[in-house]
């Protein structure tokens, strides 16, 4: 018996604002306070487990072999190493582990709209 999972449909202005989100992020010019980095965090956590199912379920609709689908899958791959990541000590240190977080938003994003457009 094969279990289907339902996947969030993600729409153009949703991934627009999580891409967005993270691009402010990435571009502070200086250290955010420690706890607004945490709130970042969470946020970047969350929207990256709504991106990797999505991305791994629009890779399926795409013939075997496509570039484009397996840059999209070594995107959920790193993004994975990234969610792993431990809580770093000090706000400088763990400034840049959310940063790498916002880096695989904004890369997955990129995916995904790349991956909508040859899917319709």
């Amino acid at each position: 018996m094969t279990v289907k999972r339902q996947v969030e449909i993600l729409d153009a202005e949703h991934t627009r604002a999580m891409r967005d989100s993270a691009v402010r992020f990435i571009d502070e010019p200086s250290l955010p306070r420690y706890e607004d980095v945490q709130r970042y965090g969470h946020a970047f956590h969350r929207d990256l487990w709504r991106l990797i199912p999505r991305i791994q379920q629009l890779t399926g609709y795409i013939r075997e072999g496509d570039v484009q689908a397996k840059a999209a899958l070594a995107g959920v791959g790193e993004a994975h190493r990234r969610l792993d990541e431990i809580e770093r000590a000090g706000l400088s240190g763990e400034f840049e582990r959310v940063k790498r977080l916002a880096r695989s938003v904004v890369a997955l994003c990129d995916h995904h709209e790349n991956l909508t457009r040859s899917t319709s």
